[in-house]
């Protein structure tokens, strides 16, 4: 089990040092002064230790003997040795990816998810998908890395050409099989054109068409670049300023129709 709310047991510090339970339960006594206050609680109550004292338990254990000296131990926790390499390391490794919010985070890099956070609309999920693709573009245009970004770019604007799709098919949920969980773009252009040519009377230009129907060929299950599969096809050629040049209008496009949208 992950703790993502950050407390520890003597049973978690003692798989983690690999060392006898008692002998954490006697550090705790020890070097209460080291220790978060619930490290020690009154009897009945677990203990509870933090990142924190798993560090100072590190310290501890690096210069634990049979005869050993208290003091000298002491001094290093005073100076915060606990608290550098390689014992906080041992809070990394312990910290997961996802975590309850404390205020260690306040000023960090951080971003909320779950909870009363609100989820992205597929238009939003569709524009991200499309910024990431943009910006490894650019990383491969200015550092010329161009075969180790380019499968996740361009796994990125496919993905953001489906979400695109989806995000102005009516019910999508209800007209595909599988609650709407498909990934043919063929599929999902087809409604498209229906929506067009029922509702706007018009039918979109050749380029978005073949943006489209360039991504089906090269990527119709939306795995060949996910997964990096070889496609069965002849040599071809990728001009990354022209591929964000129309993902840029293909967006653009796709926020017009939803615009449109809103105001009937």
């Amino acid at each position: 089990m992950i703790s993502y709310e950050m407390k520890f047991g003597v049973s978690d510090i003692a798989r983690i040092l690999n060392v006898d339970k008692n002998l954490v339960k006697d550090w705790a006594y020890y070097f209460s002064d080291y220790l978060n206050p619930k490290a020690n609680p009154e009897k009945g109550i677990e203990r509870e230790f933090t990142a924190d004292d798993l560090c100072t338990f590190g310290y501890i254990f690096m210069y634990w003997e049979d005869k050993t000296d208290f003091e000298s131990i002491k001094y290093g926790l005073n100076s915060n040795s606990q608290f550098e390499y390689p014992y906080n390391e041992l809070a990394i490794e312990v910290t997961p990816i996802f975590r309850e919010f404390s205020e260690e985070l306040l000023g960090g890099k951080v971003w909320m998810l779950g909870g009363h956070t609100k989820s992205n609309d597929k238009i939003s999920l569709a524009d991200s998908y499309k910024l990431a693709g943009d910006a490894l573009i650019d990383f491969g245009i200015e550092n010329e890395y161009n075969d180790e970004i380019i499968y996740p770019a361009i796994y990125n604007y496919r993905h953001a050409t489906e979400l695109y799709l989806k995000a102005v098919i009516p019910n999508p949920q209800s007209t595909f099989p599988n609650d709407g969980k498909t990934h043919n773009l063929l599929t999902l252009y087809n409604e498209l054109l229906n929506l067009l040519k029922n509702k706007y009377a018009t039918t979109p230009p050749k380029w978005f068409e073949n943006i489209i129907l360039a991504f089906n060929d090269f990527d119709p299950d939306g795995t060949s670049f996910r997964y990096g599969l070889k496609a069965d096809i002849d040599e071809m050629f990728i001009d990354l300023i022209h591929i964000k040049k129309l993902m840029n209008w293909f967006s653009e496009s796709f926020h017009n129709i939803k615009k449109r949208q809103s105001e009937i």
